[in-house]
């Protein structure tokens, strides 16, 4: 059992301040990655793939394509071919669940499907955060959402 006065600086775990996360752009939105905000059948996957702009950048490739809802959606389809590694796949999942779950309010009406790209395991967690976060910039820029769609 940890007694109060063995932990770090002689604070108690009650008198410890909960930190926000050092990507956060807003600690007072709540950060949740439910299952609306995800793509989970094959027909939302092809949906996205059949009429969408492709975002990319050294680290990533992003396919966005408008959803008429007002949330996002995100789906990973990290190929064992780029990542041999499950180590890996898993790691860049996780890093890009992470930086959509922090930056959901900036892509709010669009899907999002991202896909690997090879050597993203030798790149450290902050580079592949900014990259992250360089291509949402791009698809506000895009002005996608105001594109009339083609059926």
């Amino acid at each position: 059992m940890v007694h109060a006065e063995s932990l770090k600086g002689g604070q108690t775990s009650q008198s410890r301040a909960k930190k926000s996360h050092p990507y956060s752009s807003n600690p007072s939105q709540p950060q949740t990655f439910s299952k609306e905000l995800r793509l989970l059948t094959p027909k939302q996957f092809s949906h996205v793939f059949a009429n969408a702009q492709k975002f990319a950048n050294r680290n990533w490739t992003l396919i966005v394509r408008p959803n008429e809802m007002d949330i996002p959606r995100l789906g990973l389809a990290i190929a064992k071919k780029q990542l041999p590694r499950a180590v890996w796949r898993n790691r860049v999942k996780r890093l890009a669940r992470e930086a959509f779950r922090l930056h959901k309010a900036e892509l709010s009406g669009y899907d999002i499907v991202v896909l690997g790209r090879k050597g993203m395991e030798q790149i450290d967690n902050d580079t592949l955060h900014n990259s992250f976060l360089h291509l949402i910039r791009k698809i506000q820029k895009s002005k996608l959402k105001q594109c009339p769609e083609s059926k």
